[in-house]
């Protein structure tokens, strides 16, 4: 029973909340991450005192003119009271044993605030403590044990926040998509990819159909990803066709805000704000009027729930496989397998969580 969840202790959680007693932290690793954790923080109350990088060229530095970068013994020294937190994901291991090595166990916080990035303090469990009958009536709708013992091990470690719960939710990341399984191509695939990036799922997608496929379609609004989604499309003959276009429930605009993986959907009152733009959107059911697709992947940072309700038509119509991202948004975890089953009730449901982090929840839709 997915009630029992709701005793699991937040790590990240309480972390947040000891920023009232103990607020002083440096932060470890001056990369991509950096930003939205300085920005977590603060916001949570506590005070930022130094970043520290392994990069000896970042040291003297000042990160945004005010947070200075420098050495770990320089940061310790200069600040004994501080905790230090790892804002590196992708070296959060290996920064993790180097402060142990460094520092007092009690000046160690072996938090990853990456893994709540897309929820904020008591979100999911909020959420998860309302809506507990209609997680359990989609548990029952997925198709095999291995499915509804991953959705479990994800709702854990979202109520956690542990990085080690999410690891233990990971179903591999081998075969990012099923492609090389339950998804694999045919030289009559018409592949859809909403949310297609730089090109990578679509290269994926290309390199697991050894026997040939008909078209690519790519849908991807960012203008910074054109560039690299053409070079891709100028190897294919032909085949795939970029579109610089959203996918949603309505054909029209919506607001944007352009930052590489942490792209996002955002709301009106952001109109203005630094990176925010308004792209284009389509239904594909407008876009792709006759058009006998096989394979639809949605990774649209929160608009997938929008952009199955704008394919009903179509899914209804050639039953294309699906492969869905339920992470963005926490009304995802019941809502899209719901709305998927409704648009085909005879659709199997099975689900992957193809990272060690919070990322990559993928619902699977096939008729077989």
């Amino acid at each position: 029973m997915l009630e029992t969840l709701l005793k699991t202790t937040g790590k990240i959680d309480a972390f947040l909340d000891s920023a009232m007693v103990d607020p002083e932290i440096v932060l470890y690793g001056a990369g991509f991450a950096l930003a939205d954790i300085l920005k977590t923080v603060e916001r949570h109350g506590f005070s930022v005192m130094a970043i520290c990088d392994s990069d000896p060229a970042k040291h003297g530095s000042k990160f945004r003119d005010r947070y200075p970068v420098m050495a770990l013994g320089d940061a310790a020294a200069r600040f004994p009271g501080a905790r230090f937190l790892i804002s590196s994901p992708t070296y959060f291991d290996d920064i993790e044993k180097l402060l142990r090595e460094k520092l007092a166990a009690g000046r160690v916080c072996n938090v990853d605030l990456t893994c709540a990035y897309f929820f904020d303090k008591g979100e999911f469990r909020n959420f998860l403590a309302s809506e507990l009958g209609q997680f359990e009536e989609v548990s029952a709708l997925l198709h095999d044990d291995r499915s509804r013992e991953t959705y479990a091990r994800v709702i854990q470690a979202h109520l956690s926040g542990d990085r080690a719960d999410f690891e233990r939710a990971s179903t591999g990341t081998e075969d990012l998509y099923l492609f090389h399984s339950l998804l694999k191509p045919s030289a009559d695939t018409v592949y859809v990819d909403c949310g297609a990036y730089d090109g990578d799922t679509v290269n994926l997608f290309i390199e697991a159909a050894d026997g040939g496929y008909a078209r690519i379609y790519a849908f991807e609004p960012d203008p910074t990803m054109q560039e690299n989604l053409q070079a891709v499309a100028e190897a294919q003959d032909g085949r795939v066709e970029i579109i610089a276009t959203g996918v949603a429930d309505r054909d029209g605009t919506i607001n944007f805000a352009v930052d590489g993986v942490f792209s996002a959907i955002v709301a009106d009152d952001l109109v203005g704000a630094e990176g925010v733009i308004s792209i284009p959107v389509t239904k594909l059911d407008s876009f792709l009027v006759d058009e006998p697709v096989s394979i639809i992947k949605m990774d649209i940072e929160g608009g997938e729930y929008d952009a199955l309700k704008g394919a009903a038509q179509l899914i209804r119509k050639y039953r294309p496989k699906l492969a869905v991202c339920l992470y963005h948004r926490v009304d995802d975890f019941i809502r899209i397998a719901k709305l998927i089953r409704d648009i085909v009730p005879e659709y199997k449901l099975r689900l992957e969580h193809q990272s060690n982090s919070c990322t990559d929840t993928v619902l699977f839709a096939t008729l077989e």
